[in-house]
């Protein structure tokens, strides 16, 4: 892996193309073997109606799963030395494809293929509908998820953008070809698509990328209009009981978007608390670990529209709400104590904690999509660092005092108390 220094200083070029609207946003490395393309599209879980809840998914399931030559997109990907995965997200879907640099062309053509004709049959619906229904049980078993699905719930309260992200074995049964093809064609629209490219992709013509969002008919996709009822105080807390062993705390704050002024700060603070957590719990910050495997930690997404914070806590490494609330304490004084002193450390913590957690090729072409998306130009690591290392102490209190006052709190608790496992009231 490359150092931190070497990224920061590392020059990338982003050029933009345009095809029907659509951004095509380029990070060439020419000593990478492989080639990484994000295509971005707003029809995530903000487009669905509350009858819905899962199409997004099973659309986007069901293009991976569509007939090119003879088999599925995504085993004829495979089978050509690539791979390809999708993200249903509060306000996008993502689809993600890497490969290797001889190879690579041709799997954009399958890529193009499956999108310019998707098969919303009843096999091809049936197989999505299948492996949808195994991800859903999968996410009841990660305390972790289970509990950012609940808070994203009560926080997007003003769309249908903290349904589900894969929906409910129950309405995915509903829905059929028409339902696919209807939301397909409303929402996979060729001027709000985004294309990223990162890699060894001097070799391949601009073109094959931007024929990724050519592929699919012009225009824009409004989201539905919702409200859902907010939570009647200024402290929430959920609860579920799932089969996980112990009790896991989830915490949920607003936060400042990439363009806002507290950006840098928010990026600070999230990496402190992180830290702190750790220290707390006796865990080391680990940056190759999962956020579930981590067991402790924070993270900012920074790309949702509106942005939040998570704070999370797992309760196998003592009591999750003891840990918690050392962290409250220690954000109150950030808050509203007068800071004094070097935040060069925590500024340098921040930086290589965000450089190394986006360190790998489908990291760097997503965040290539985001801030094309909010028409952020330019080196996105350059950027991000700069507003780190422009944040001032009265940044942090300002930003601390602002967005870190009152949580919504998911507590994920074992269906069946064991014995030894804390409590969590």
């Amino acid at each position: 892996m490359k150092s931190i220094v070497a990224l920061v200083v590392a020059a990338l070029l982003l050029t933009s193309g345009v095809s029907r609207a659509a951004a095509v946003v380029e990070q060439p490395d020419a000593s990478s073997e492989l080639v990484g393309t994000e295509l971005l599209l707003p029809a995530g879980l903000d487009r669905q109606t509350p009858r819905q809840n899962g199409l997004a998914a099973l659309v986007a399931e069901a293009i991976l799963q569509t007939p090119v030559d003879g088999r599925p997109l995504r085993d004829a990907i495979d089978a050509g030395g690539g791979s390809i995965e999708y993200t249903v997200e509060p306000r996008d879907v993502r689809f993600y494809l890497e490969g290797v640099t001889g190879s690579y062309a041709g799997q954009i053509d399958l890529f193009r293929r499956a999108l310019a004709k998707p098969d919303f049959g009843d096999a091809t619906l049936a197989s999505a509908r299948a492996a949808l229904n195994a991800r859903i049980d999968e996410d009841q078993h990660v305390a972790l998820n289970v509990g950012i699905q609940m808070l994203n719930r009560a926080f997007y309260a003003d769309s249908n953008a903290g349904m589900p992200p894969n929906g409910l074995p129950e309405t995915l049964a509903t829905f059929g070809s028409a339902d696919a093809q209807q939301f397909f064609s409303a929402h996979y629209r060729a001027n709000d698509a985004i294309v990223s490219v990162v890699g060894n992709a001097a070799a391949i013509p601009n073109d094959r990328y931007a024929s990724l969002a050519a592929a699919l008919p012009a225009g824009s996709s409004p989201p539905v209009t919702a409200q859902t009822a907010a939570l009647p105080s200024t402290s929430h807390q959920l609860i579920a009981h799932r089969d996980v062993p112990v009790p896991w705390l989830v915490a949920q704050y607003p936060a400042p978007d990439l363009r806002s002024e507290d950006f840098g700060a928010m990026l600070v603070l999230t990496a402190f608390i992180q830290r702190t957590l750790a220290d707390v719990s006796g865990v080391p910050g680990l940056a190759t670990q999962s956020p579930a495997q981590r067991g402790v930690g924070a993270f900012y997404n920074f790309d949702t529209r509106p942005a939040n914070v998570v704070f999370y806590i797992d309760g196998g490494l003592g009591d999750p709400t003891r840990t918690f609330a050392t962290a409250l304490t220690v954000v109150n004084v950030l808050g509203h104590a007068k800071l004094s002193g070097d935040l060069g450390e925590m500024k340098s913590f921040a930086a290589g904690r965000f450089l190394e957690d986006t360190a790998s090729l489908g990291d760097r072409a997503w965040l290539g999509a985001v801030f094309a998306q909010s028409r952020i130009s330019g080196d996105y690591r350059t950027h991000v660092v700069r507003a780190i290392q422009g944040t001032t102490s009265a940044d942090l209190q300002r930003v601390a005092a602002r967005y870190l006052g009152a949580p919504t709190i998911a507590l994920v608790l074992p269906r069946v108390q064991q014995a030894g496992t804390p409590t969590v009231p």
